[in-house]
């Protein structure tokens, strides 16, 4: 391509010229997202979605994920007639000059991404499409899959359309979703034709930055985003460690760090680790990517490693502070991955819960946005009932609910007095003085001795060096 790589705009300009009929496959938090963005943003969006009872409900106009904003955007689009949904793709596909693929590539055992339904998607599209199409690969693949892709769509298309493919990952944070993607901090086009990347970049919102480069660069941009911010993640739990053995607060230490504007402050915060449908999945991605082409990517598999250790240090130090957790009653309140949302994939309050039933503890849990889910433990219908009686809480996610506990009302409810805020939502002078005892990341052991201050004290007895010697 003759381009440069960055361009601070594109040409999306709101007229009827830029408005474009795309094709959306997939209904998921990424497909629904961008579907509903591109109507709002006048594009006229038919969106595919396989599974009947999700369907059903898009028709009926209720959501089948929590994010905020997204409600609003679909019934808009849904009564302007910018979005429909479909069932299958050769209705969807009707008159559609581009489609975009955002269906899902779960993690194998292996950390490679299964990649099958995305071939079958592939496929559906270039059989229905009856004129050139344009797909756009939304989902996280590995280096390659645009290529095999259009070499697939080659293979199943009639003589005389042409399909070419290009990437675009996507870099939307749940509960944040909506907002990402209208107000992006970069737009990434993988595409070797000029014109096929002037017509994705005019689907995104006017003036936001757009970085072209090949199929394979694109592709790697998230994988290596990804991989970089759960890479923040798991230092940020590494020095809370060094700090919890030190008896000194993880809190200053990082924000030290993170003011450094080199480094910044962002995910540079102590807690239970990353879950989710993105960071652990890519980063196992990016670690099964390095394999697959003889390179080792060592910081990867590191930050890998870090992540399940924080969430096991939770319990090992719940365990030291209670003595055993055999027959202790605990609640565990969060089993979202994260706030804002009702997703538990790779949740790391999941995982403490399944870890505390382990050990032989009574869990409880609750969470305000998770209707149901495959978690061990007893599920409550509120912080008072699940709280009620328990010896320890363990505050797993940094829920808004949960900062607003009134601690006085915890401390009688609950038989104990532990609060394991593993989040840092807790203001430890208040929750102090209604009698609970607050322990978190990164803010010493329940043992209360460091013995590190013996190193230095062999320094100062050694023999004094000469000056100049």
């Amino acid at each position: 391509m003759t381009r440069a790589p960055i361009s601070s705009e594109n040409r999306f300009d709101g007229t009827a010229k830029s408005r474009r009929k795309v094709c959306v496959v997939g209904a998921g938090y990424v497909g629904l997202t961008a579907a509903a963005c591109l109507a709002h943003l006048g594009h006229r969006v038919s969106c595919v979605e396989i599974d009947p009872h999700r369907l059903n409900l898009l028709h009926q106009g209720v959501m089948p994920i929590h994010e905020p904003g997204l409600d609003l955007l679909v019934a808009q689009g849904r009564t302007s007639g910018q979005l429909e949904f479909f069932a299958d793709v050769a209705s969807a596909l009707e008159g559609a000059e581009v489609a975009l693929l955002c269906v899902g590539t779960p993690p194998q055992l292996t950390g490679e991404p299964d990649l099958s339904y995305l071939a079958t998607a592939a496929r559906d599209l270039a059989r229905a499409a009856r004129s050139d199409l344009i797909v756009v690969v939304k989902s996280t693949v590995p280096p390659g899959s645009c290529e095999a892709l259009e070499l697939v769509c080659a293979d199943e298309a009639r003589s005389d359309v042409r399909i070419r493919v290009a990437s675009s990952p996507e870099f939307l944070r749940e509960s944040r979703a909506v907002e990402d993607f209208l107000a992006p901090d970069r737009v990434v086009i993988g595409c070797e034709h000029d014109d096929v990347a002037e017509l994705v970049a005019g689907l995104y919102p006017p003036g936001c930055p757009v970085i072209y480069c090949d199929r394979r660069g694109a592709e790697l941009v998230k994988y290596a985003a990804n991989t970089f911010l759960a890479i923040k993640i798991s230092f940020a739990n590494e020095v809370a460690q060094l700090c919890d053995a030190l008896g000194t607060d993880s809190d200053t230490v990082l924000a030290g760090v993170g003011a450094d504007h080199r480094v910044g402050p962002a995910f540079l915060h102590p807690g239970p680790g990353y879950g989710g449908s993105c960071l652990p999945k890519d980063v196992a991605g990016f670690v099964a990517l390095g394999d697959s082409v003889g390179t080792q990517t060592l910081l990867a598999a590191a930050a890998e490693e870090q992540n399940t250790h924080a969430r096991q240090a939770i319990v090992v130090k719940l365990e030291m502070i209670l003595g055993s957790l055999a027959g202790r009653r605990v609640c565990v309140l969060g089993l979202a991955f994260k706030d804002g949302t009702d997703d538990t994939r790779d949740s790391p309050g999941v995982h403490i819960v399944e870890q505390l039933v382990a050990a032989g503890a009574d869990v409880r849990t609750y969470d305000p946005l998770v209707a149901s889910d495959q978690s061990a433990g007893r599920r409550m219908t509120s912080v008072a009932e699940a709280v009620l009686g328990t010896e320890a809480v363990v505050i797993a996610t940094a829920t808004e609910e949960y900062s607003a506990i009134d601690p006085s009302i915890l401390a009688v409810a609950m038989d104990g007095n532990v609060v394991f805020d593993a989040v840092g939502v807790c203001d430890l002078t208040t929750w102090s003085a209604a009698g609970l005892t607050v322990y978190g990341v990164g803010r010493g052991t329940p043992l209360g001795f460091y013995p590190v201050v013996w190193t230095p004290l062999r320094w100062t007895n050694a023999p004094r060096a000469t000056i100049g010697a």
